[in-house]
């Protein structure tokens, strides 16, 4: 009996958590993107899904995406951090921005991860078996985009998350 009242309790409570915090914390870091039920899920440890983790890197990334969706590529190579920069173009960068899909993200999570944070990005949803998960960096010193590769700010894989 126990065990189903302590079962009970979570349930209700999820729900609440569900339906009233991840909506909130995602509007408040301005990364909503176009849909407004796109929530975001806190996964990990205590550290990890607390969007209130890196909320300068948010709002970097929440640029970002605004800037990719209206076209301005130069206005989003401003944001990549300076060693990222290194051998890499403003016409370059320009370039590979134009071939990249847009995409609206959400952030879903966040985590520290030495120096920098780590960045979860969703779009789409399960049951339309449209989802899809990237990862962004943030260095955290100077809360500028660290690329993972030449041509993409994403990282091609978020399984070092979990």
């Amino acid at each position: 009996m126990i065990k189903v009242w302590i079962k009970y309790i979570s349930v209700r409570f999820f729900i609440i958590l569900v339906l009233l915090c991840p909506l909130e914390r995602t509007a408040a870091a301005g990364v909503m993107m176009d849909d407004p039920m796109n929530i975001g899920f806190a996964i990990g440890g205590e550290d990890e899904g607390n969007l209130d983790l890196c909320p300068g890197g948010s709002s970097v990334i929440g640029m970002f995406l605004n800037l990719w969706k209206k076209g301005d590529y130069e206005s989003m190579y401003k944001l990549i951090d300076d060693d990222s920069k290194k051998d890499y173009s403003v016409e370059d960068a320009k370039f590979d921005f134009r071939i990249l899909p847009y995409i609206a993200y959400t952030i879903s999570s966040v985590r520290k991860a030495g120096d920098n944070y780590e960045f979860i990005l969703s779009s789409g949803d399960w049951k339309d078996n449209d989802k899809k998960l990237t990862k962004m960096i943030i260095n955290g010193k100077t809360l500028k985009i660290i690329m993972p590769s030449r041509n993409s700010p994403f990282k091609s894989s978020v399984e070092s998350y979990f």
